[in-house]
């Protein structure tokens, strides 16, 4: 009889949007008789714990990015380099460890420099082909970039979580000797239609201290407002219960199948730009207000174009005025027709099993 494909999927720590949009990944290998085993660290790996407990699961290292409370995250993450560098290395031994130990036929890694192995097919997931940096620190992209294309060719391919480059143009430019495969929108979330309960849904995601700072500006914005809202601080490994503050619910965990019902119950979502929030949106086709982590290019450019296309209405968080927001966004189109292309997925999945 042959044996399942041993397949170990290793999402990156920073957020929770790698883990989640691993996730509807994880179940078609499922579905096609692989043998899943997972890897990663903090918030990242607890999520995807919780969501698939049948699964075998490592820890392994973090990368534990430490965000800026308002001076330069270019900066801030400059000083951090020796720290990844670091991580990056100890995690390349680690994985080698369960390549070995457990047999592994693949490699996917979300992100993760230091998850692949030449004794294994390694597959590297990421929509950053290209690492954009702001204008006064655009001396370096180079260099930056150069170092990412290096880590990403000891792949044995890099999969495009997108149908096509129309949105990601600056961050896909065609790399020399980098094999690259778009695999279509990675969601965890299905379309629904269910009667209204929120008027605002907020969904707190990234590293902290950004994260607790965007919770703050929001709760305290929203408690003394009219509207229904309810906000999900995304919290896996909190035990704490449910609280109202004025008309809105904090909570501090959904699991996916909660959170896919309060995004298809809510009028607009306020969320960060992030790739995977904009992807999960697309597929419920829902209204949205974003707001960039500040000094972070990828989201800061995702917001700035999808309000161009007069998608979603974008507001800087230092300035950020609910009621403002919630008038203006009223003239954006939200998420509606917009394209899906689920066989690039299962194409690439099948390529593999």
């Amino acid at each position: 009889m042959k044996r399942k494909k041993r397949i170990l999927v290793a999402p990156l720590d920073w957020g929770l949007g790698h883990a989640t949009r691993c996730i509807p990944l994880i179940r078609q290998l499922l579905a096609g008789g692989a043998e899943i085993f997972i890897a990663s660290s903090g918030n990242a790996l607890q999520l995807l714990q919780q969501e698939l407990p049948n699964l075998r699961s490592f820890e392994i290292t973090g990368y534990n990015p430490v965000y800026p409370n308002g001076s330069s995250m270019v900066k801030a993450m400059t000083g951090q380099m020796a720290k990844f560098i670091k991580a990056i290395a100890r995690e390349h031994d680690e994985i080698e460890t369960l390549v070995e130990k457990h047999n592994i036929d693949v490699i996917i890694s979300d992100n993760r420099y230091g998850c692949y192995s030449k004794k294994a097919r390694s597959i590297f997931i990421t929509h950053q082909l290209n690492i954009l940096m702001p204008f006064e620190w655009k001396w370096i992209e180079r260099g930056v970039n150069y170092y990412n294309h290096k880590q990403i060719k000891e792949f044995s391919e890099c999969w495009v979580p997108a149908p096509d480059n129309k949105l990601l143009k600056p961050l896909i430019k065609e790399v020399k000797g980098v094999k690259a495969r778009y695999i279509g929108h990675l969601s965890r979330f299905e379309k629904r239609s269910l009667p209204k309960k929120y008027d605002v849904l907020v969904i707190c995601s990234g590293p902290e201290p950004q994260k607790g700072i965007f919770e703050k500006l929001l709760t305290e914005q929203l408690q003394h407002s009219p509207f229904k809202s309810l906000v999900v601080r995304g919290e896996p490994a909190s035990k704490a219960k449910n609280k109202n503050v004025g008309n809105a619910i904090i909570c501090n965990f959904m699991n996916a199948e909660q959170l896919n019902n309060a995004i298809a119950e809510s009028d607009i979502i306020v969320s960060r730009s992030g790739y995977s929030s904009v992807m999960d949106l697309a597929k419920l086709e829902k209204k949205a207000i974003f707001i960039a982590t500040p000094g972070q290019t990828e989201q800061e450019y995702l917001a700035t174009e999808l309000m161009k296309r007069e998608i979603a209405f974008s507001m800087k968080q230092s300035r950020f005025d609910l009621i403002k927001a919630l008038k203006e966004s009223e003239n954006f189109t939200g998420f509606m027709k917009f394209e899906q292309d689920e066989s690039l997925l299962k194409n690439a999945i099948q390529s593999i099993l």
